[in-house]
């Protein structure tokens, strides 16, 4: 008995020399003394010991000699310490005397680590300090601990994000998609967190992941239903493809689904007319694809608020009266079937012009009433003006179309 008794009375006093130091804040002394005392097997099942590692770890955590990444790994031994102590003795005394306060000052730690290096751009060092602080919350929310009436939120959101976008910018995508998928699959839907579902979009959209892409992109569309985003990531995949029968039908699809959207309409018409009139090969349905872009047009330009579609419309018809005349120019001969087939296609000719006026003077009347003009629509203006002079022109009416060139020099010295 003498003897058990002496020898706990060595371990104490050894303790009591350590926690000594440590509050003498010699807290590198206390470091070496408590890793001392722990090498020795005699020692090994101390649990009191842990708990005073842990302690001491993480007052040497904050020394200002040591690293961030010195810091946080003194910080993680010290949150397995800790755990150790609680493993080893049920009762926990240490812990319930100051109200678990240790695993919130960890927490506490970390989070001041991680947002310092965001703050230098060490962003693999921010992200390690926003992870480990998640895991320390994550723990101490488990066993429902709360300090001084403070309790961690059921998910802690700005945490998460933290950790997501120091991942990001620290090149870890892996890491970035975890942390952006655990907010996502939460639903939230405050403005702040639309770049969330953004990320992950054109995440899964790079990876061609189609399974996950429509996933998030109906989740997005349902969670932000008057953000464009969603459906011009749908057209940039299809864009993609170079497929242009499934690109038109894309748009036909949004403008069912989007009746009162001017962009679907507007952009499938600037589709079409780049495939008619700019592409290097003439499209083999050149006319049923002009005859769509004169009905989409229609569409368009009642929703436009400017005056693009009805630019693109005069263009549009002014290339398409002139097939007309080119095709007419090409028939020879002075046979009665030559001779009426010319004649036809003048008779279309004037129809396409007179069908195209009504879009180019909407236009003229639209720059007229601007107060002032931008280089751009100086530049439309007076190229309106001279498709409605070769109109008036071609329709024998000199005077008309003398008064539009007169209008267009007008516009050039302003």
């Amino acid at each position: 008995m003498m003897l058990l008794f002496s020898s706990a009375a060595g371990f104490g006093q050894k303790l009591e020399d350590i926690t000594k130091l440590e509050n003498a804040n010699k807290h590198k002394e206390a470091k070496a003394g408590i890793d001392k005392f722990l090498s020795d097997p005699k020692n090994a099942n101390e649990a009191v010991a842990y708990f005073y590692k842990g302690k001491i770890y993480n007052s040497v955590s904050k020394d200002s000699s040591v690293t961030p990444e010195e810091a946080m790994k003194l910080k993680t031994d010290a949150f397995e310490a800790f755990k150790k102590y609680q493993q080893m003795d049920a009762k926990e005394v240490n812990f319930i005397l100051e109200n678990h306060g240790s695993y919130f000052d960890l927490y506490n730690g970390y989070f001041d680590i991680a947002a310092k290096q965001f703050g230098k751009k060490n962003f693999t060092a921010s992200f390690e300090g926003f992870k480990n602080a998640l895991e320390v919350e994550d723990f101490v929310r488990s066993k429902n601990y709360e300090y001084g009436g403070f309790k961690f939120p059921i998910l802690d959101t700005s945490l998460i994000l933290n950790a997501a976008i120091a991942a990001n910018q620290a090149k870890d995508e892996a890491n970035a998609v975890a942390y952006y998928r655990k907010l996502a699959d939460a639903n939230l839907s405050a403005e702040q967190y639309l770049s969330v579902y953004q990320f992950l979009t054109e995440y899964y959209l790079k990876k061609n992941d189609d399974a996950n892409l429509t996933a998030i992109l109906e989740k997005g569309r349902t969670l932000y239903p008057q953000d464009d985003y969603w459906t011009d990531v749908e057209m940039e995949k299809v864009s993609k493809s170079g497929n242009k029968a499934a690109i038109i039908a894309k748009y036909e699809e949004l403008m069912k689904r989007y009746p009162s959207k001017y962009t679907y309409p507007y952009n499938l018409s600037v589709e079409l007319y780049n495939q008619l009139y700019t592409a290097d090969n003439r499209p083999s349905n050149a006319i049923a694809l002009q005859d769509k872009l004169t009905e989409t047009l229609k569409l368009a330009i009642p929703l436009d608020k400017g005056v693009d579609s009805k630019m693109l419309m005069t263009r549009h018809l002014y290339n398409y009266a002139y097939d007309f005349q080119d095709s007419s120019k090409k028939v020879k001969g002075a046979k009665p079937e030559d001779i009426k087939r010319r004649k036809d296609l003048k008779d279309m000719f004037i129809k396409k012009i007179d069908e195209c006026i009504p879009y180019a003077e909407g236009a003229v009347t639209y720059f007229a009433a601007l107060p002032t003009l931008r280089p751009i629509q100086k530049a439309n203006y007076k190229d309106v003006l001279d498709i409605l002079s070769q109109f008036y022109a071609a329709k024998g009416d000199l005077k008309k179309s003398q008064e539009y060139d007169k209008k267009k020099e007008e516009v050039g010295k302003m």
